[in-house]
């Protein structure tokens, strides 16, 4: 953000895990399902998210129309 074009604040924008995912990622894999996330968002925030789920394979900054492939 700027007021009178100098610096005045930040914003930030966050998305939040569902309190199932967790449990949701962890009975896939006691399915011997292996689990990937497949995201739009960049790899750095793709991993953090990943990393707190557990999943270990990130493909990141995948476009809306590749996804449906």
């Amino acid at each position: 953000m700027a007021v009178d074009g100098k610096p005045a604040g930040i914003v930030a924008v966050m998305d939040t895990l569902k309190e199932s995912a967790v449990e949701a990622i962890r009975a896939l894999k006691e399915m011997k399902l292996e689990v990937a996330m497949l995201t739009g968002d960049n790899e750095l925030t793709a991993k953090a998210i990943a990393a707190q789920l557990g999943i270990d394979r990130v493909i990141a900054n995948v476009c809306r129309g590749r996804k449906r492939r």
